[in-house]
């Protein structure tokens, strides 16, 4: 019987710089994913003679063999459970020159090294703590790395400058553990700089995600309040997944229907506990339904013009004992306008 499998062809590895180099944004964000899954603490980046180093004091490399085969890594269960790594590694430097030293290990991956071409493992005299990788590529500028390193857990040094190192979320985010984050809801004003250079566009992607240093945006409004939603992983085992290769967007698998449903709770919680709100009358229901009871809203009438002579402003008042959960709106026929009397 004919059978087929699944299988990488060596011509993917031909392509392998079109895949995963993308931008050197994303090339800086790989690396010190890297660097922190290897339980690194800090990162070191110096720029020299048109090479970037970048060496990190993590657990260092165990296995050389895992460094050029696509797909595969040496994580551990509980990475692989809350990082899902792509096994793309150092893939994302495919092309280049690049040297890696670890323990008393050193190979140099050649350009036709990327495609199949068999790579000698050195041992060296020195004793490595951690990784270096050397390999040329245009400067890893501080204010570029400053940007990307903020989320990220790590002190990351650049040129012998400090990196500005931030919490996502505050104390005051709601831990799920179904998800395996924090979620915290903020008024759009109430954002960081280092949080709003994630978003696209100032009204939309009111959703941003911090999958370990890597922040991707979304766009989702369950109310109609224009509030913000920070999603903080913390390491716990999830099902939120990226998107490969470029992993700048989120699959939309049940785990994404879990976040939005939670971050809908969280929003009527939110307001709920600020106290006041401008929300129509089928959100107010909705948030009944999850079991959230919400002030009426806030009465937003405004100062029109009156028909007849003479033509003057005139104030609209609610009356002080006119709940608002007692009116009604009424039809276009019947008002004879079609506004909110």
């Amino acid at each position: 019987m004919e059978v087929i499998q699944a299988q990488v062809s060596p011509r993917l590895l031909s392509k392998a710089e079109r895949l995963f180099t993308g931008t050197l944004e994303g090339r800086i964000i790989e690396l010190l994913q890297n660097a922190r899954r290897a339980g690194a603490t800090v990162a070191h980046i110096t720029n020299k003679d048109g090479r970037v180093i970048v060496q990190d004091n993590g657990r260092g490399i165990t296995d050389f063999s895992a460094l050029l085969d696509l797909g595969r890594s040496d994580w551990d269960r509980t990475t692989e459970m809350a990082e899902d790594p792509a096994g793309v590694g150092v893939f994302c430097l495919a092309r280049r020159e690049l040297s890696i030293c670890s323990g008393r290990k050193k190979v140099v991956i050649t350009e036709k090294a990327w495609t199949g071409e068999p790579v000698p493992v050195q041992t060296t005299e020195e004793v490595m703590e951690g990784t270096r990788l050397v390999f040329p590529d245009e400067p890893w500028v501080f204010e570029l790395v400053d940007k990307l390193a903020a989320f990220t857990g790590l002190k990351v040094i650049v040129d012998d400058r400090e990196c500005i190192s931030e919490p996502f979320v505050s104390p005051q985010a709601v831990h799920h553990p179904e998800l395996g984050g924090r979620i915290e809801v903020r008024e759009r004003t109430a954002l960081s700089h280092l949080h709003t250079i994630w978003k696209q566009s100032y009204y939309a992607d009111n959703v941003l995600v911090n999958f370990h240093g890597q922040v991707v945006p979304f766009t989702y409004t369950p109310v109609s309040e224009h509030l913000q939603f920070l999603v903080d992983l913390t390491g716990e085992p999830t099902g939120i997944r990226l998107m490969l290769p470029a992993r700048t967007r989120l699959v939309e698998n049940d785990a994404f229907g879990t976040l939005k449903a939670a971050i809908e709770v969280e929003a009527y919680r939110y307001i709920q506990k600020r106290g006041s709100h401008k929300l129509k009358f089928s959100e107010y229901c909705r948030a009944k339904e999850l079991g959230i009871e919400l002030p009426e809203a806030e009465p937003a009438f405004t100062i029109g013009l009156l028909t007849g002579e003479p033509v003057e402003p005139a104030a609209v008042v609610k009356p002080a004992d006119w709940p608002l959960a007692k009116c009604y709106r009424l039809s276009p026929a019947m008002s004879g306008r079609g506004r909110t009397e």
